[in-house]
């Protein structure tokens, strides 16, 4: 295959701070008397965006999940995750590597569930800001994964860069069994990294890798086609 755009989710591909989000999630829901076990949360939450993931958590304990509620909780838990990310930015070595190596002439985009704030950082304390065209973040499509509808909008923009660009010649990158599930139903080529589930629920994938350490465009080429 020829890959000629590629979109990059960011929680557990370019940072591995989902470890992060967790502890986050499970201290303000604990400020609410409500328990959450870490392999719950990555079993049934960790692929969702912070507003979706607490209101599934409160709805299937039949809390109350007002949106006033889950936005404050969101608040919050936005306050806790940043207290412990200054303190280290848990960055994917192999996956930073690889996107200072790629070509200029490549078009790359950013489609992930994580809030605006907290990619934009992130990426500025690793000078990345300027390799990725544009970021979709929460609160940019109405649908979370495992609905196609960011990939399906990165790839439009990926488009105004490559007129004839066709899906199959796009490559995702993510870390969980929803995202790879939304990238096929977009009908672009993924590649999973098994940073944050096994490469057993990854399998929908084209190809699962456990780091983007020592890969090229090129072998990327020769791997997925």
């Amino acid at each position: 295959m020829r890959i000629r755009g590629l979109i990059f989710d960011f929680n557990g591909v370019i940072v591995d701070d989902e470890p992060l989000h967790a502890r986050a999630v499970q201290r303000v829901l604990q400020e609410e008397n409500v328990e959450l076990s870490l392999p719950e949360y990555y079993d049934k939450y960790l692929p969702f965006d912070d507003f979706n993931c607490i209101l599934n958590i409160l709805r299937d304990r039949q809390e109350p999940c007002h949106e006033t509620r889950i936005r404050e909780l969101v608040a919050r838990k936005a306050v806790h995750y940043f207290d412990e990310v200054r303190e280290n930015i848990p960055a994917l070595a192999g996956s930073i590597g690889f996107i200072r190596s790629l070509p200029h002439a490549l078009p790359v985009v950013i489609a992930s569930g994580a809030a605006r704030r907290e990619i934009e950082f992130l990426l500025r304390e690793l000078d990345l800001t300027d390799r990725f065209l544009k970021i979709i973040a929460a609160g940019d499509v109405a649908n979370s994964k495992p609905h196609p509808e960011a990939f399906l909008k990165a790839f439009e923009i990926l488009r105004t860069h490559v007129p004839d660009l066709d899906r199959t010649e796009v490559v995702v990158f993510e870390d969980s069994y929803l995202g790879v599930q939304a990238a096929r139903t977009a009908g672009l080529k993924c590649v999973g990294l098994s940073t944050s589930y096994s490469p057993e629920r990854l399998s929908a994938a084209h190809l699962v890798v456990d780091s983007l350490a020592g890969w090229t465009v090129e072998r990327l080429e020769a791997a997925i086609g």
